[in-house]
């Protein structure tokens, strides 16, 4: 009973509030567009001040990104020009140790050929120019090379024999090898017999276990009409490494 009171009473009350009503409904409606207007026009603002953060820093990143190609490609021609400089600097190294070597070779043939077209430098008529060896065939050959140099003003034949002898240890012990014979000579082929200067040159094994300590060489010449006879010794050490030379 009281409900069907409340609503009589309810009635008259809005139609003499109707436009009241309408007029509070519209400004919350308005009320709430403009707010939503609000938040959407702080919403864009926001979203349009990241967009343009964002394209520079995109921006910057560019900038940057093409600097950093630009000093790699500085630093990649740097590099090729170092690399140039290097190459050409090795180059020159080796073309100039080139130039001393012939220079050496140069200087030694002449030497070579004034011992002997110069005989009064020199004391001995017969002399041991030279001993080398070298690496020879295979791992375990080497190649020696003897030059002996005539320097008799007379310019006599010089005729003899030479000998090689191979000191070193065999195991603990010393021991002495011929080494011509290591090289297959024959005692005919120990026989010498020249005006200016001759090559004697072979290739040999060393036994197995054998240490080479030094060379000696010994040419004997046998007394003849108008030769005296002579004895010309000179030794050679082996070296520690494989140098292709053996010096005195």
């Amino acid at each position: 009973m009281s409900k069907l009171m409340n609503r009589m009473q309810f009635v008259p009350w809005l139609k003499a509030r109707w436009r009241l009503v309408l007029v509070t409904a519209g400004l919350m409606g308005l009320a709430a567009l403009a707010g939503q207007l609000v938040g959407n026009y702080f919403y864009v603002k926001q979203v349009n001040m990241l967009s343009s953060k964002l394209e520079e820093s995109q921006r910057k990143s560019n900038s940057l990104t093409a600097r950093l190609n630009e000093q790699l490609k500085q630093n990649d021609y740097l590099t090729a020009e170092l690399a140039v400089e290097k190459s050409a600097g090795q180059l020159m190294q080796q073309e100039l140790k080139a130039e001393q070597q012939k220079l050496f070779d140069t200087r030694k043939e002449l030497a070579f050929y004034q011992r002997i077209i110069s005989p009064e430098l020199q004391a001995d008529s017969l002399i041991v120019d030279s001993f080398s060896i070298s690496p020879g065939a295979s791992a375990t050959k080497y190649r020696f090379n003897l030059v002996l140099i005539q320097q008799d003003k007379q310019r006599n034949f010089a005729k003899g024999t030479v000998d090689l002898k191979l000191q070193g240890f065999a195991g603990d012990k010393r021991a002495s090898l011929d080494l011509l014979q290591l090289a297959g000579f024959s005692k005919s082929d120990k026989a010498f017999s020249f005006k200016y200067f001759q090559i004697i040159e072979g290739e040999f094994s060393l036994p197995e276990g054998f240490k080479p300590e030094k060379v000696d060489v010994a040419l004997k010449v046998a007394a003849a009409r108008s030769v005296k006879s002579a004895k010309v010794d000179k030794s050679f050490f082996w070296p520690s490494e494989q140098s292709g030379e053996i010096l005195e």
